[in-house]
């Protein structure tokens, strides 16, 4: 292995190499990260997770319902379910591509890349390169191998590509129902499972560019009565060719291939699922021919690098470009908008909330998305106005709550949509709504298999439905219901009395950012209906929501407070301070010192965390909800809960208080949480995705909680970009407005828009402060901060 190791922000346990495109984790003996440090590759329909020890599972379609080979999230154990053995059958040796966990093998290093993970091993004279990627729109996962042989001899060597079958949610439930076969005209291995009764007429099929010696779809004969994935048994026999039903299932192929000394051969095994049995022989005779594999490979790699270099940035912390320069947005659209699954949990459903504002974060990359997603998202709301929590695609099934501001999220992401992109016509579409059974008197959530509503309706008219269903309380606030944004206080307000402060805040922008729709189509009397509800609102939280230095989060059912310094627990919340900026609706004065308070009683800057509320809800008599039964300290009882904590940092670009924004993005940024090996073991996460949250109890303060599948990635992104550096795109002009501190330092920001490349140099200031007053593009003098942008096809330089 001759590999380029120029790392940036190595920290013992692997580095940043290629411009900070890939991450390169080195195995060596014992050394490996303190938790399976995961890459998380999907297409729309197809995907796999894969750890640095080659461990990880596939699945097609659905990630949770139609898992074709077994999840795991042990962090200890990572164990494999899907390998590729390499035997010497003069020596009898086995080899592996991957480590599978082993500390013996020597090295191995692993590079995670954008849509693809690379392996690179060298072992008795036999160096292996083993790429892994999903190509963009197929339903396949391609293992293409690289064998060279450095020995003076000629090799003969059998190889075995093995996965266990789960083709469900479960392997002990699907597995007494899988039946494998062998198709001897096309060369493949098959299992469908007749147990899954929405995929059972889906074929899982494996494959190679090799001709097949040898198979089996029985796991006690490839692994023995003694054997292990670490150590099968039957890579020491040749393989029966069994198929059929009734068996402990698997899929085993192997071939046999011999290289003479400095010879290299590449071989492709393919894993994959199709209805249709055409499909299948046309995967499995595409991929036959490597150029045809190093021909998708090259369509992933242009495909990242077009999306995620849309916007580029070059500031002097390379924590910040290396992560905005792609891997938070490759973090949203491969693992939260497509697969919706990684190590710590396999969602496979989509959440109402959830991928509208993953999809947020892509409104200057890709604006589609968004528009997509909202569409998606009308089409999973009641007639009555509600809306499913979450649910599962195709089978349409979800739950139905009393959760409150889900809905929103659809006015406040279509606003959001045109007022970026000037596309009206979104408004005029029509979805049709879902029905099924209403929530009974008690009943608090149900799940329920919707049916679409013969009564469809414009966007428009769904986004404004999503406001009339909202009701409020005793203090003309918006109900809690079953929970708003925090999930875990389902039982604040589950009677019908209790009002969200956060909601209130929310509900605040939702209207602002509505009306002006209403008057665009001619809806006057909805436009003036929601701006007086809009005035009473704000007059109301400041009336009932203010607690002396700062805002309530919400009040209970019996009227009492929550989020007040009259609290022993949950004295003060993050959301209610950060969204009174955001949403522009508080007092100037108030404003602020409620930041300064949240600062002060949840930002804790020697231990790197900025929290959700404090203290933690531990011995109250109160009832908050779920939250109360994690321990004090972890996720959003009292931990750091990443989403919350990068809306701080975004109010805090908003009041301009430019220190403490670089600061709280500091702080979150995980490849700075990682700079050491220290800190790393600490941590315990990838230095290279945000996580949903760290834990502030000791003995794991600063432990990292699950990665990869949070929203907090698209909300880092839209701080980072729209409100630290400034960038924002409005119809057909962009906004550049920074909030950096002085010591930041000059940057540049390189913005693709269609054919025309703009070069933004934002030059440092002297005296801190910074207003972007006028502007030069290509030398000539911009009164204010906004520029048109212009389709020319031309380099244009804009100097702030």
């Amino acid at each position: 292995m001759n590999l380029d190791n120029e790392y940036e922000f190595f920290n013992g346990f692997g580095g940043f190499v290629k411009d900070g495109s890939e991450y390169e984790i080195l195995l060596e003996g014992k050394n490996k990260p303190p938790a399976p440090w995961i890459n998380v590759i999907a297409n729309k329909n197809f995907g796999f997770h894969i750890s640095e020890s080659g461990a990880g599972f596939t699945w097609a379609t659905n990630s949770r319902e139609n898992k074709i080979t077994p999840w795991s999230n042990d962090p200890v154990s990572d164990k494999a379910s899907e390998a590729i053995y390499i035997k010497d059958e003069i020596s009898g040796k086995v080899m592996t591509p991957t480590s599978l966990g082993k500390t013996d093998r020597g090295t191995y290093l692993v590079r995670h890349g954008f849509g693809y993970s690379k392996f690179y091993h060298e072992e008795e004279s036999i160096e292996q390169e083993l790429t892994v990627f999903t190509p963009l729109d197929e339903p396949i996962k391609i293992w293409e191998l690289k064998l060279t042989n450095h020995s003076d001899r000629e090799r003969f060597m059998g190889l075995t590509y093995y996965v266990e079958w789960v083709l469900g949610t479960e392997r002990e439930q699907t597995n007494p129902y899988i039946l494998t076969e062998y198709n001897n005209e096309h060369e493949y291995l098959s299992a469908k499972s007749i147990y899954n009764y929405h995929f059972r007429k889906h074929n899982a099929f494996m494959f190679t560019s090799e001709m097949i010696i040898g198979y089996t779809g029985d796991r006690h004969e490839f692994l023995g009565r003694k054997g292990s994935i670490l150590n099968p048994e039957g890579l020491d026999i040749k393989l029966s060719n069994n198929t059929g039903v009734s068996y402990d299932s698997c899929g085993a192929i192997q071939v046999s291939i011999s290289m003479k000394p400095n010879e290299s051969k590449t071989i492709i095994f393919g894993l994959g699922q199709s209805v249709h049995l055409e499909e299948i022989s046309k995967l499995r005779y595409k991929y036959k021919d490597l150029r045809k594999a190093t021909k998708e490979l090259k369509r992933v790699n242009d495909y990242w690098e077009e999306m995620l270099g849309t916007i580029q940035v070059k500031t002097n912390d390379r924590a910040i470009d290396i992560m905005v320069n792609g891997w938070l947005l490759y973090q949203t659209i491969s693992c939260r908008i497509n697969a919706r699954a990684a190590f710590y949990q396999c969602g496979g459903a989509y959440g109402f909330r959830d991928q509208l504002q993953d999809a947020l974060s892509l409104l200057i990359t890709d604006p589609t998305a968004l528009k997509n997603q909202i569409l998606i998202a009308c089409s999973r709301q009641f007639e009555e106005g509600d809306v499913q929590h979450w649910w599962h695609m195709p089978m349409g099934v979800g739950v139905r709550t009393k959760i409150t501001d889900d809905l929103l999220w659809l006015p406040y992401a279509t606003s959001a949509y045109i007022r970026s992109t000037g596309d009206y016509t979104i408004l005029k579409e029509k979805v049709h709504y879902i029905k099924g059974p209403l929530l009974e008197e008690g009943q608090h959530e149900a799940m329920v298999t919707a049916e679409k509503s013969e009564i469809s309706a414009s966007i428009y008219e769904h986004c404004k439905l999503t406001i009339l269903h909202t009701e409020f309380g005793k203090h003309g606030l918006p109900l809690m219901g079953g929970g708003d944004w925090n999930d875990g206080m389902n039982m604040v307000g589950i009677e019908g009395t209790g009002e969200s402060v956060w909601l209130a805040w929310f509900l605040y922008t939702v209207l602002g950012d509505f009306i002006p729709l209403c008057h665009h189509e001619g809806d006057i009397e909805s436009g003036e209906q929601f701006e007086e509800m809009r005035k009473t609102l704000l007059t109301n939280i400041e009336s009932h929501s203010w607690d002396g230095d700062w805002y309530l989060r919400a009040f209970y059912d019996d009227y009492s407070k929550l989020g007040s310094k009259e609290n022993a627990e949950c004295r003060i919340d993050s959301i209610s301070q950060s969204w009174s900026v955001i949403s522009k609706g508080a007092q100037k004065d108030r404003a602020e010192v409620a930041m300064q308070s949240a600062v002060r009683y949840l930002v804790r800057e020697e231990d790197g965390i900025s929290l959700l509320l404090a203290p933690p809800f531990d011995k109250t008599d109160k009832n908050p909800g779920y939250i109360k039964n994690y321990y004090p300290g972890i996720r959003e009882n009292g931990g750091q809960y990443t989403h919350a904590a990068v809306w701080l940092a975004i109010a805090s670009t908003m009041i301009r208080d430019y220190s403490l924004a670089d600061t709280l993005f500091t702080i979150l940024n995980p490849i700075h949480i990682t700079s050491s090996k220290r800190e790393s073991l600490k941590y315990e996460k990838e230095p290279y995705v945000m996580i949903a949250d760290i834990s502030l109890s000791a003995p794991y303060t600063g432990r990292g909680g699950w990665s990869w599948y949070t929203g907090s990635a698209g909300w880092m992104y839209q701080g980072l970009v729209h409100w630290f550096l400034g960038i924002r795109k409005e119809e057909d002009e962009l906004i550049i407005d920074p909030t950096t501190p002085t010591s930041f330092g000059d940057f540049t920001i390189t913005y693709k828009y269609k054919t025309t490349v703009y070069e933004i140099q934002v030059e440092s200031r002297s005296k801190g402060v910074m207003v972007a007053e006028g502007l030069l593009l290509d030398g000539e003098k911009i009164e204010g901060n906004r520029i048109k942008l212009s389709d020319d096809g031309k380099i244009h330089v804009v100097i702030v």
